[in-house]
């Protein structure tokens, strides 16, 4: 069956192009450098605060910085949230008298050299005559995906879980407008302000995550809300209560029936369960770029569809469902997480994506192949699950859809698949090593391939061709284990390079002339012949847009004559033509 022809045309650059190098196969590596610890600017808090130290500006000077490790040296006894982490946090003590605390911190590189101690002082200072602290924890409500019979989601047992990261505020009760302090909760969900005694106030809390201009990188901007004009994110506010209270601490309800189908006032807890998955991601990326700096994004909870979007009118966003009779995603962290990855490889790599619709066993474009195969890995990754799940409802009943990325595909596995793009990446990730799996790079090898310039900025599409190439050429004493890893995918690894020049393997249900060459290259003055079809589906199917590749003539032009054929016999298809350069669209 033949489609409409879709052709996109890149114009790559003169010159040497990639591939696994030649020369010495096991050059000595230089001598590795010190890495330097920075354990962050003095701060001055107040009692019962919530306080993050910061070590993100630690730096390697031929290398990455790999772990981090703080140690109290003086003053009160606090508790960090984490003692490995590049931002632990901590709630500073109650004190009647200005106090130190002191801390060190000593960082490792990837190659094994550890620093010199660096240190930070935080002082911390008593309420002023006639004020008092509000202190607490702020938790979520979050339902549990139940995977045994009946398989779906829990509604009749949620979970408490501190909401970490999240926008507080004091309000004055009589007018909310007034706030009269604010700030975030740590990792621990707690919160801790300086007010006035006395004063009848109340505790909003906020769908919002932000570390803006005023603070060091890493910082990022995320809130939840309901439709993308909505003027301000979900909010949950306390009862008045005197502020000489001291300790108030809130829970934020579902309010969702037991049967999961009865809504019993707004649904506050999803939107802080999006959140809260979004912060888990947000700690795994910083761990291996402590310096990101996250574009402002928002979650539109609430429309028909997931997605995930960059327009220029409505900004950044993520789009997820909230329907409780058919699908709602706020308690999937797998689906979040998917949505996300596509975020980060659209804001720290570069994404060629046409996106549509994907399912498991898709012989799909080889640039959705990989957006979708990196979505759904990066969600396992950053969550620590290989079990990607999905709840749903069908005729009333809670359903539940997954597949573990440890998995490998049986029948699906190909260039084109979702499947094996995030089968291999799990295997290059994980501590796991089964069959011909021996490698466990962790994240931050594959954050290094995914924002470095060969695959960012590959004259090819983005595709799991440019990934493999950049990491063999990378590191290629692991070419031989990379191999092992890709090769069972169908895929030609030993010979790989970002055009899938050498690909020979032709998935069933697609003609061969309509998939491979995977780039079809054009030699001014000598025809070729191009085969669309929507054998595998349309639209971002494999075989509905066919690549070509040619080099300019310097300082001279190209042109390009189309002619079009149907072997049907039906009218001729009208097609559309785009040419790119590296990824950007020069011409259509």
């Amino acid at each position: 069956m033949v489609s409409g022809l879709a052709v996109l045309l890149l114009a790559t650059g003169c010159g040497g192009g990639g591939g696994d190098g030649g020369g010495n196969p096991n050059p000595v590596p230089p001598a590795n450098a010190s890495p330097v610890a920075n354990a962050g600017a003095a701060q001055s808090v107040a009692s019962g605060a919530a306080v993050v130290l910061n070590g993100t500006a630690s730096s390697d000077s031929d290398g990455s910085i790999a772990s981090y490790a703080w140690t109290q040296t003086g003053g009160t006894a606090v508790t960090l949230s984490s003692s490995a982490s590049a931002q632990p946090s901590f709630t500073a003590p109650q004190v009647v008298a200005i106090s130190t605390l002191t801390f060190s911190l000593v960082v490792t590189d990837n190659r094994g050299a550890g620093s010199a101690a660096a240190s930070v002082t935080i002082t911390v200072n008593p309420p002023l005559a006639g004020n008092v602290t509000i202190s607490g924890t702020v938790r979520f409500a979050r339902v549990p995906i139940r995977t045994t019979a009946p398989l779906g989601l829990d509604h009749a047992n949620p979970v408490l879980q501190p909401a970490r990261g999240v926008l507080v505020r004091v309000v004055d009760a009589a007018n909310p407008a007034t706030v009269l302090a604010s700030g975030n909760t740590d990792s621990a969900g707690a919160y801790a302000f300086i007010v006035a005694a006395n004063r009848n106030v109340q505790i909003q809390v906020v769908a919002r995550m932000q570390r803006d201009a005023s603070q060091p990188l890493p910082r990022w901007d995320v809130r939840v809300q309901d439709g993308v004009s909505a003027a301000a994110p979900y909010t949950y506010d306390s009862a008045a209560f005197n502020s000489s209270v001291g300790t108030v601490n809130i829970d934020i309800p579902t309010n969702i029936g037991a049967n999961g189908q009865t809504v019993l006032g707004t649904r506050y807890s999803g939107a802080f369960a999006i959140l809260d998955t979004i912060y888990t991601a947000l700690q795994a990326v910083i761990t291996v770029a402590p310096a990101a700096d996250f574009p402002a994004l928002y979650v539109n909870w609430g429309a028909a569809a997931d997605g995930t979007y960059f327009t220029p009118s409505n900004g950044q966003h993520i789009t997820l469902r909230a329907d409780l009779t058919e699908d709602t995603e706020e308690f999937d962290p797998h689906v979040v997480a998917h949505e996300f990855g596509h975020y980060i490889e659209r804001n720290f790599s570069r994404s060629d994506s046409i996106g549509g619709s994907h399912t498991i066993g898709d012989r799909l474009d080889p640039r959705v192949a990989f957006g979708e195969g990196f979505g759904y890995a990066f969600g396992a990754i950053v969550l620590n699950d290989p079990q990607s799940l999905d709840s749903f409802v069908d005729g009333g009943v809670q359903r539940l859809a997954g597949f573990n990325v440890e998995t490998n595909p049986v029948n699906s596995a190909c260039w084109c698949s979702e499947s094996s793009v995030w089968a291999i990446l799990w295997d290059l990730y994980d501590a796991t090593n089964e069959g011909s799996d021996s490698l466990s790079l962790g994240l931050q090898p594959l954050w290094d391939v995914l924002t470095g310039t060969a695959h960012r900025n590959t004259p090819a599409v983005t595709s799991i061709f440019s990934f493999i190439s950049a990491l063999k050429a990378a590191r290629p004493g692991d070419a031989t284990a990379i191999n092992n890893i890709v090769s069972p995918q169908n895929i030609n690894a030993a010979a790989i390079d970002p055009f899938g020049t050498n690909e020979t393997w032709v998935p069933p249900n697609v003609p061969s002339l309509a998939a491979i060459p995977v780039f079809t290259t054009i030699t001014p003055g000598v025809p070729v012949v191009l085969r669309t079809v929507d054998d595998a589906g349309h639209y971002n199917k494999l075989g509905n847009r066919r690549f070509l590749r040619f080099t300019p003539v310097s300082g001279g032009s190209a042109t390009v004559t189309l002619g079009t054929s149907n072997a049907n016999a039906a009218p001729s298809p009208d097609p559309d033509f785009h040419v790119f350069r590296s990824g950007v669209r020069v011409a259509f």
